[in-house]
């Protein structure tokens, strides 16, 4: 291995019988001999997941391990094989964390891990801090450029465990990994998670050996020069910004999409305006014959505004953008979207009803009608920059208000009409959505009219940013798998392969793509098979239950109890997240009263429970005779 401090050897430890130097095996025998020592006599005790108390018992032997056998396994091969013998240490690495009265301190419960899962997509990945140099050094240096956080555990030689084990639960959550496939959830960890190590400072021998540990368990490492070990993924660096530079070096390390220049606002504009509170002086716009709307048309001048008449309570707005497709969609979303931007000048408080922008004005604020065109032209290019042609025009002349109104009455009553009567039918492409896949990598999700997104985000605010945005323009560091492309996409939905189901092979296609392979199959409307895979933020989860009788429940994020099976929204929540799982789906309390729900089981004939929400939410129109669940159960 070569001492490149730009980028990682490609040297894997999941094998055995790999080289060492003389002095790398001493090393390794003395680490684990006292690896030893220090779990003599000791048993297993509780961790608080309750899932997974013991991943990495789970991991290297599929469950609480027997500590004699394991002992006896690293007793027998650790001088003629030790790195052959590594999996076993993370079996005891962990009896002896068990036993440390403030280990508990340091392990995220079941609800707190799968939060920190989910977070993870904002960050950089997460670290662990090994060596006499502690973590708060390098964690200054690291987060003055990038977002990463630490989880150096208890500050102590076998502190790595905090990391590891977190590490192996989101294999077994978010990967799919078998308990007992060390192999697969080496590979899964280089791959998939955001774990990386950073070894600084004098280094016992059982740091070095708990730090091979962790490399042959796939984490990749930023060592010292004089690094013992020749193996694993890892980086030397010697000086702290070498350092600050090589942590981002690995694949598995998250990172922003690299996007073009967006256009910015004017300089009067300033986000904080819009929390301006203040009675207003005067409100233009608020009146019957006043309009707001955004049109598709020909720009012959991009960034042209236009003004006709002199201000008056009555106002009409017409944006125009040159684009294609723009569809009813595109033009209600980005309308909704820019109206309210106004209010970034100072003085100036929009509200915007769906027909008409109402400016209310603060004493003394000087009103300029070009400005408010400009602010929303510069939105147009600030929140939707493909679109790259952009005019307003601001109508106060009384006679071209009357001449318009009914033409802009009429445009808006056919665009409600698009957008109320798209059917999965009607629409030749689906959208679809992999915001969430940094941290759940099988998980891609589709969204139709008909089946809007699990999170409860409009579905047109992911349709129109797949094609008028780059990314969803928040601070989403995308794995390697989605690095180079918009979280947001678009996808011709193919030919029909099950109607009832909702299954399109165009879909099929673009998931199995999307998710590396791991996902093939997703059905829409059915949660038998191939259900839809599920994220972290579904607003419910509908799932297959014998009881009260044979048939789908539904429960709601916010919900207590339990199911009459028994099943909490922690148990479902674990069985869905970042995969797909045969018999349980998430969605959006919109997708309760769509005529394509659960289209494969008959709709809420099939639905035998829901939480108390649920009910509340469909009102009169829940089916007689579906038990509603209470917080007690």
């Amino acid at each position: 291995m070569t001492n490149n401090r730009a980028h990682p050897s490609p040297t894997h430890i999941h094998g055995t019988a790999a080289d060492l130097t003389d002095e790398g095996r001493r090393i390794l025998r003395g680490g684990l001999q006292r690896l030893l020592e220090m779990t003599e006599g000791l048993e297993y005790q509780p961790l608080p997941p309750e899932r997974c108390p013991l991943p990495l018992s789970t991991a290297a032997y599929g469950g609480c391990a027997d500590p004699g056998r394991v002992r006896d396994e690293v007793a027998s091969r650790m001088t003629e094989d030790p790195v052959s013998v590594l999996e076993a240490a993370w079996a005891l690495l962990e009896l002896y964390e068990s036993n440390q009265p403030d280990t508990p301190e340091y392990i995220l419960d079941d609800g707190a891990f799968t939060g920190a899962c989910f977070q993870s997509k904002r960050l950089n990945g997460w670290i662990a801090v090994m060596g006499a140099q502690g973590p708060e050094t390098i964690e200054k240096a690291v987060n003055a450029k990038w977002r990463f956080r630490f989880f150096s555990g208890p500050p102590r030689a076998t502190g790595i465990y905090v990391l590891m084990s977190m590490l192996a639960r989101y294999c077994f959550v978010y990967g799919g990994v078998s308990p007992g496939d060390p192999h697969a959830l080496g590979h899964f960890v280089e791959d998939f998670t955001p774990g990386v190590i950073v070894c600084r400072g004098e280094m016992s021998d059982l740091e070095l050996t708990l730090s091979l540990a962790a490399m042959k368990m796939g984490v990749p490492a930023v060592v010292p020069p004089d690094y013992p070990f020749e193996l694993g993924r890892q980086i030397r660096a010697a000086a702290l910004d070498e350092v600050t530079e090589a942590v981002v070096a690995f694949p598995n390390v998250r990172r922003l999409l690299d996007i073009p220049e967006i256009p910015p606002y004017p300089d009067y504009c300033d986000d904080e305006n819009m929390a301006e509170k203040f009675d207003p002086a005067a409100v233009i716009g608020d009146t019957d014959d006043s309009f707001f709307l955004f049109r598709k048309g020909r720009v012959e001048d991009p960034g042209l505004v236009t003004v006709s008449g002199k201000p008056k309570e009555a106002m009409g707005v017409i944006v125009t953008a040159e684009a294609e497709p723009l569809d009813a969609f595109d033009r209600a979303y980005i309308e909704r979207t820019i109206a309210i931007k106004p209010g970034m000048i100072s003085g100036v408080s929009p509200a915007f009803n769906g027909r008409r922008l109402a400016l209310r004005l603060r004493s003394r604020t000087r009103f300029d009608p070009r400005k408010i065109g400009r602010v929303l032209v510069a939105a147009v290019r600030h929140e939707f920059p493909k679109i790259r042609k952009v005019s307003a025009e601001i109508i106060f002349d009384a006679g071209e208000l009357a001449e318009v109104t009914g033409e802009v009455r009429s445009e808006r009553e056919r665009r409600h009409r698009e957008v109320t009567g798209a059917t999965e039918e009607s629409v030749a492409e689906f959208v679809t959505c992999v915001g969430c896949s940094p941290f759940a990598p099988s998980h891609v999700c589709i969204l139709t009219p008909q089946r809007r997104p699990q999170c409860g985000r409009e579905y047109e605010q992911i349709k129109t940013g797949a094609l008028y945005g780059w990314d969803d323009m928040s601070n989403i560091h995308h794995s390697a798998l989605h690095r180079s492309i918009n979280s947001f996409g678009i996808v011709e939905k193919g030919r029909e392969l099950d109607a009832d189901a909702g299954e399109w092979a165009g879909v099929n296609a673009r998931a199995a793509e999307l998710s590396g392979g791991r996902t093939t199959c997703i059905q829409l409307h059915s949660i038998d098979r191939c259900p839809h895979t599920g994220c972290g933020c579904f607003r419910l989860i509908m799932f297959k239950t014998d009881k009260p009788r044979p048939g789908i429940g539904i429960m709601d994020f916010g919900f207590e109890g339990r199911a009459p099976d028994g099943r909490s929204w922690r148990d479902l929540h674990y069985s869905l997240a970042g995969k797909q799982t045969p018999g349980v789906a998430g969605a959006s309390p919109s997708y309760l009263r769509s005529e394509k729900f659960l289209k494969a089981h008959g709709g809420w004939d099939a639905v035998v429970w829901v939480s108390p929400r649920i009910a509340e939410i469909m009102g009169e129109d829940l089916p007689a005779g579906t038990d509603v669940g209470d917080s007690s159960e």
